[in-house]
């Protein structure tokens, strides 16, 4: 026991939030992330093992032994090693924040801080029309406590902007509330055009040029009848000339119906009639 506390003591102080082997990685859940192993990159990947350490409890896992994925690891099905020994994951998920460390043998030669970003909305579905207030809440998962910031992470910023990143017009309908650096909500003063429109939550990271972001569509379930389009004229005449002739081929069609209903009735009584006048002749001459 002591051992492993003796380990696990020397594993913090080995570059967990000084070294400059250590990197940090930012994705979303339900996304994709790969994790470095080192540079220069180890020359056999057998060597190779993956260990998570998660919050600050300091409870850890071995995700990679020796080159091969941990079957015994929940995170087995998302996990890869890729050629360059770097630990690819897909379809990440909350349980995943960590820190990762990747060891040849038994050194430990890198760090990686892996931080997801998520997106959820805290209005009601009665909420979501014009009119109505979206309120989104936007946080970063960190290796610490969820959504507060550690000095270790201090080389990003979460934004809110539009779909194609630009950053949001100044408008009084935007207000930004309880934000910090890994936290940010967003409450918005929704207009008809808000409808299937995407509010976009974005992470830039300095030591990274390629933005994190995650979506979020305001999709309305109802709306108000002073808010409703109107129907364009055009279509409203398509509807009346489509009433129109259904009224028409209804007229035309249902008497020709009762006339065709008619006629095979009168002719099946009349030869009912016939084969029982026949029957009744056919008795009398026997």
């Amino acid at each position: 026991m002591m051992r492993v506390l003796l380990m696990i003591t020397s594993l913090l102080l080995t570059g967990v939030w000084c070294s400059e082997d250590s990197v940090f990685v930012y994705s979303r859940v339900g996304g994709d992330a790969l994790l470095p192993c080192s540079n220069p990159v180890p020359s056999n990947c057998s060597l190779i093992s993956w260990t998570l350490y998660e919050g600050s409890q300091v409870t850890y896992t071995h995700e990679v032994i020796k080159g091969q994925v941990n079957n015994n690891s929940d995170k087995s099905g998302r996990l890869s090693i890729t050629a360059n020994c770097s630990l690819h994951f897909h379809d990440l998920r909350v349980d995943d924040v960590g820190s990762y460390i990747c060891f040849e043998g038994a050194k430990p030669i890198s760090n990686v801080y892996l931080s997801l970003l998520t997106i959820s909305a805290l209005s009601s579905i009665a909420d979501l029309q014009p009119g109505g207030s979206l309120i989104l809440s936007c946080i970063l998962f960190s290796f610490y406590d969820t959504g507060t910031c550690q000095p270790y992470s201090n080389d990003f910023s979460l934004s809110w902007v539009t779909a194609d990143g630009a950053v949001l017009p100044r408008e009084s309908r935007y207000e930004l509330i309880s934000r910090t650096r890994c936290n940010s909500t967003l409450v918005t003063k929704l207009l008809v055009e808000d409808n299937h429109r995407k509010w976009r939550c974005q992470l830039n990271a300095t030591r990274n040029s390629r933005a994190v972001f995650q979506d979020f569509t305001s999709s309305f379930l109802f709306q108000n009848p002073s808010t409703d389009q109107e129907v364009p004229p055009s279509s409203l005449t398509v509807c009346s000339e489509r009433q129109h002739v259904s009224h028409i081929v209804l007229c035309v069609a249902l008497p020709l119906m009762v006339i065709t209903v008619g006629f095979f009735t009168w002719r099946g009584g009349r030869h009912r009639t016939k084969t029982s006048a026949a029957e009744i002749q056919m008795q009398q001459i026997s």
